[in-house]
C-alpha cells in the first residue's frame, strides 16, 4: 500500500523555473519550484513527488520575503518527476503544469521531466562555494552509529567533488578539542561520504563537522552551518543515553524470506474454502440475471488453475479484473509444503496478513486477534509454528495498523450507534449517519485510507486530525487515544506471546505516527528480544530504522527500484545503477543494511518476469545479484519457478503446482535453489563487505570479501557477447573458480583476471 488519497481546492498553479548555470559536468541539474496560493492563512507547504518518495515533510517551501510566492529548490538528476504540493495537509495537483498524468486514486499528478537541456550544477573542489542543501544536521544512526561498547562512527556527506576535506572537530568534557580527519568512503549519484572512527566508551561528546573548500570553512552544527568553531552548547551532543547502540537481530543477517499470499498458495483444507456465510458478505454473493456486475461479487474460484480473471473478470462489464475471487489457500496448505519450502533453502516465511478480514488479502481486518477462519484457526497455526521452528524456518506475519476495514467489530459499532458507541473515538468521523448505501468514493463522512470507505483510518492521537498526527515523534506532544493504543499493543503481545511469530511486516507506517512505533517496539522487545520488525517504506527508511522503532525496511528505493530499472527494464547503466545502490549502503547504518528485505517483487508490484517482458535470462540475473547482494534476498512465491503477473491481482496468481511439468520452471527453481545454496554455504556472500569493482554500460561486478574469503560477481546486463578485465590486485588472489558452472579462471601477475560474458549472463567467482 502507497500513498493517501489526493484532494484538490482552488489554487494558483506551481510553476518550475531552472536558473541560468555555467555549464558543469555534475549531470545534476539546478529546479527551482515556485507557488502562490490564492487564499492566505496558508502555513504549511510542502513538495512530495518521485524525488522526495513521495513524503510530505520533507521539502519544505518558504515564502522567505513575504511576497506571497513560496519557493524550494532542489538538484534532481535527468529525468521524468512526478509531484504535487501539499497544503496544510491538502494534495493538490499544479493546474499549471505542462503534463499531467492519472495519479491512480482518480486524481491527476503533475508531471516536470528534467533533460540535458538545462544546464548542469556546477561542483568544484577549490572554488570556496560549498553547497550545504543536502548535509544531514539532524542527530541520528546515520550520522554516529555505535559500533561496539567502544568505538563510535560518525559519518557525514557532501555532494561529489564540492570540498576538499572533512574533518571531525570533537570536544570530550574540558579537554583539548580534537581535531580529525574524516576518510572517503563511498559515493553515489549524488554524495561523497565520509566517516571516522572514535573510541568512545561511555563518554559524552560535543562534535561537529568541518567542511573545506579553498579558502572556506564551514561548521555543521544542528539546525545550520556557521563560519567560526561554535560554543560547546551549539554542537552535536553524543552519548549512549542519546544514541544507544542499535543491534539487528543475528538470524535475522543469514536469512532468506518466502513472502506468501496466503488465499493463493496452497489449499490445503477445503473444508475451510471461504463459504461467505459471514454478514460482510451478504448481498454480495449473487450475479443478476445477466451474470455480469462491477460491483462486489465475492465467489470461490474451484480450479485453482484458473487465473485468467485475475486479468480480466468473465463476471464484469467493463473489462476490469476480478478483485474478488477466492482460490482456498490457507495455513494447512503452506504447512503440506514445508518439505519444499525446506529444501528451496527458505529460512523465513513472510506471510502477508492472516487476521479476519473481508478481502482476500485481509489488509481490511475485522478483527487483528482473531486468524482467519478460511485460513485456518488457532491450533492449526501455532502446531504450524513449531513444525517450521523445528526446521529452522522463522515466521514474520504482515499487519496494517493505519486502518481497520468496515467490517471492524469498533468501526461497525460506530457506524451503528455514532456518538453513542464507546469506539467513537477510534475513528475521525466527519459526519453521521452514513447515507442510504453506504459512504461514497471518495468518502467524505470519515477519514480513511486513501479515501476509500472499505479502510477507515484509526485515530491515534486525539488533539490533532489524523493528517497531522503522523510525523508527531515525541508521545508527550501528543493526546494518545489509550483505548486504540493499548488495543494494537495487544496484538503483538496475542501474535508474538500467544502464536510464537518471530516478528511483523508493518504496512504503511509512514502513515501511524512515530511515537506510537516506540511504543509497540518496546512491547515487541519486551517479549521476545530477538524478535524482527520490517517497515513497509517506499522511500528512504532512515527515520524509522533504529532501537526504538524499525530494525529493517522493505528496500523497494534502494534494491527494488534499481535492479528493476537495470536489469528487467534495461533504462539506465551500470554506473548509474550502482550508484542508486550505493545510497542505501552508505545511508543506513551497517546493522540495517545487512537486514534489509531486498526484493524484486511483492504483492503490491508487477511481477519480475512480466516486467521483462518473459526473459528468462534478465530474472536469472536478478536473482544472481539478489543472492549475492548485501541484505537479505526475499522470494515472492512462485518468483523461483518464473510466475508471471501483471497489476495487481494478477500479481496473485496461484502457485503452478504442477510446475514440474515446464522445463522452463524447472530451470529457474533449480537455479535459483542452487543460489540459495552457495548463499548458505559461504558467509561471505551473506556478512562480508562489499566492493564495486566495475560498473560501466552494461557490466556491473562486485566483490564480497572478509578476511578469510572473496567472491566475486559479474553480470553482463547487455544483448552482446562482452570482454571483461577486473583488478583483483588488491586481494591478492591467484586463481577463481565459478561456483556455478565449476570452471577456473587464472588471475595475471598483475591481479587482473579476463572474462568473456555471453549476453544477459553472469558468473559468481570463488577463492
Amino acid at each position: 500500500m502507497r500513498h493517501r488519497s489526493i484532494l484538490c481546492l482552488m489554487y494558483l498553479g506551481a510553476c518550475l523555473t531552472v536558473p541560468a548555470r555555467d555549464s558543469g559536468a555534475s549531470g545534476i541539474k539546478y529546479v527551482r519550484f515556485t507557488f502562490q496560493p490564492v487564499i492566505g492563512g496558508v502555513e504549511r507547504i510542502f513538495l512530495a513527488g518521485s524525488f522526495n518518495d513521495w513524503n510530505d515533510s520533507t521539502t519544505p517551501m518558504t515564502d522567505p520575503d513575504g511576497d506571497g510566492v513560496f519557493e524550494a529548490e532542489m538538484l534532481l538528476p535527468p529525468g521524468r518527476y512526478l509531484y504535487k504540493i501539499v497544503v496544510d495537509g491538502r494534495w493538490l495537483t499544479d493546474p499549471e503544469a505542462a503534463e499531467t498524468e492519472p495519479d491512480g486514486q482518480g486524481g491527476l499528478n503533475a508531471v516536470r521531466v528534467v533533460d540535458d537541456a538545462l544546464p548542469d550544477v556546477v561542483f568544484a573542489r577549490g572554488d570556496g562555494r560549498i553547497r550545504t542543501d543536502g548535509i544531514p544536521l539532524r542527530l541520528d544512526y546515520d550520522m554516529v552509529n555505535p559500533l561496539d561498547a567502544e568505538r563510535v562512527e560518525f559519518r557525514t556527506r557532501t555532494y561529489r567533488d564540492d570540498v576538499e576535506r572533512v574533518i571531525l572537530h570533537a570536544l570530550r568534557g574540558s579537554d583539548p578539542p580534537e581535531t580529525l580527519s574524516m576518510e572517503r568512503w563511498g559515493e553515489d549519484s549524488f554524495f561523497t561520504y565520509y566517516r571516522t572512527v572514535l573510541r568512545v566508551g561511555d563518554s559524552s561528546i560535543r562534535f561537529a563537522f568541518v567542511l573545506a573548500d579553498g579558502d572556506r570553512v564551514l561548521y555543521a552544527v544542528p539546525g545550520g552551518f556557521r563560519e567560526e568553531p561554535p560554543p560547546v552548547d551549539e554542537m552535536f551532543h553524543y552519548s549512549v543515553e542519546i544514541l544507544p547502540r542499535f543491534v539487528t537481530p543475528d538470524w535475522a543477517k543469514d536469512g532468506i524470506f518466502y513472502q506468501i499470499f496466503p488465499e493463493r498458495f496452497r489449499n490445503g483444507d477445503p473444508s475451510n474454502d471461504p463459504d461467505f456465510s459471514e454478514p460482510w458478505y451478504r448481498g454480495l454473493t449473487e450475479l443478476p440475471p445477466s451474470g455480469k456486475t462491477d460491483s462486489e461479487y465475492f465467489h470461490l474460484v474451484t480450479d485453482w488453475d484458473d487465473v485468467a480473471g485475475l486479468t480480466e473478470s468473465p463476471y464484469r462489464t467493463d473489462g476490469r479484473p476480478d478483485y474478488y475471487s477466492f482460490y482456498g489457500g490457507d495455513i494447512a496448505g503452506v504447512a503440506e509444503k514445508l518439505d519444499y519450502l525446506e529444501d528451496l533453502g527458505v529460512t523465513i516465511l513472510y506471510f502477508n496478513p492472516l487476521n479476519q478480514g473481508k478481502s482476500n488479502h485481509k489488509y481490511d481486518p475485522v478483527d487483528y486477534l482473531k486468524i482467519d477462519p478460511h485460513f485456518g484457526d488457532e491450533a492449526v497455526f501455532k502446531a504450524f509454528v513449531r513444525d517450521a521452528r523445528k526446521r529452522g524456518i522463522r515466521i514474520v506475519v504482515d499487519k496494517a495498523f493505519n486502518h481497520t476495514g468496515d467490517w471492524h467489530f469498533a468501526f461497525v459499532d460506530t457506524r451503528e450507534r455514532g456518538e453513542a458507541s464507546p469506539y467513537w473515538h477510534w475513528y475521525e468521523w466527519y459526519k453521521w449517519p452514513l447515507p442510504p448505501g453506504g459512504c461514497p468514493t471518495p468518502c467524505d463522512y470519515y477519514d480513511c485510507w486513501w479515501g476509500f470507505p472499505l479502510h477507515p483510518n484509526l485515530n491515534f492521537d486525539l488533539s490533532r486530525p489524523n493528517a497531522e498526527e503522523n510525523h508527531i515523534t515525541d508521545i508527550r506532544e501528543a493526546e494518545p487515544n489509550r483505548e486504540v493504543v493499548d488495543y494494537l499493543l495487544d496484538v503483538a503481545r496475542y501474535w508474538i506471546g500467544e502464536l510464537g511469530i518471530d516478528g511483523f511486516r508493518l504496512d504503511v507506517p509512514n502513515e501511524v505516527p512515530f511515537w506510537f512505533w516506540k511504543e509497540f517496539r518496546a512491547v515487541v522487545d519486551s517479549l521476545r528480544p530477538d524478535a524482527f520488525l520490517i517497515g513497509e517504506i517506499w522511500g528512504d527508511a532512515m527515520p524509522w530504522l533504529g532501537p526504538d522503532c524499525f530494525h529493517a525496511t522493505m528496500n523497494y528505493k534502494y534494491f527494488r527500484d534499481p535492479v528493476l530499472n537495470f536489469f528487467a527494464l534495461g533504462n539506465i547503466d551500470a554506473a548509474a545503477f550502482d550508484g542508486s545502490l550505493a545510497e542505501g549502503r552508505h545511508r543506513y547504518p551497517d546493522e540495517a543494511v545487512h537486514v534489509m528485505m531486498n526484493l524484486i517483487d511483492s504483492h503490491d508490484t508487477e511481477r519480475f518476469l512480466t516486467v521483462a517482458g518473459g526473459d528468462i535470462r534478465r530474472l536469472k540475473l536478478a536473482f544472481l545479484f539478489q543472492m549475492t547482494y548485501v541484505g537479505i534476498p526475499q522470494i515472492y512465491y512462485g518468483g523461483e519457478v518464473a510466475l508471471e503477473g501483471g497489476k495487481d491481482p494478477d500479481n496473485r496468481r496461484t502457485f503452478p503446482w504442477d510446475w514440474k511439468s515446464c522445463e522452463i520452471r524447472r530451470d529457474v527453481h533449480a537455479y535459483c535453489r542452487t543460489l540459495i545454496g552457495l548463499r548458505k554455504a559461504h558467509p561471505v556472500l551473506r556478512r562480508g563487505a562489499y566492493r564495486t569493482l566495475q560498473a560501466e554500460g552494461g557490466i556491473h561486478a562486485f566483490a564480497r570479501h572478509d578476511e578469510k574469503a572473496l567472491c566475486v560477481v559479474v553480470a553482463n546486463n547487455a544483448d552482446r557477447r562482452q570482454d571483461v578485465t577486473l583488478d583483483l590486485s588488491g586481494f591478492r588472489v591467484k586463481k577463481m573458480t565459478d561456483l556455478l558452472s565449476g570452471e577456473t579462471h587464472r588471475v595475471r601477475k598483475d591481479g587482473t583476471l579476463s572474462l568473456v560474458l555471453p549476453p544477459y549472463s553472469g558468473v559468481l567467482l570463488g577463492r
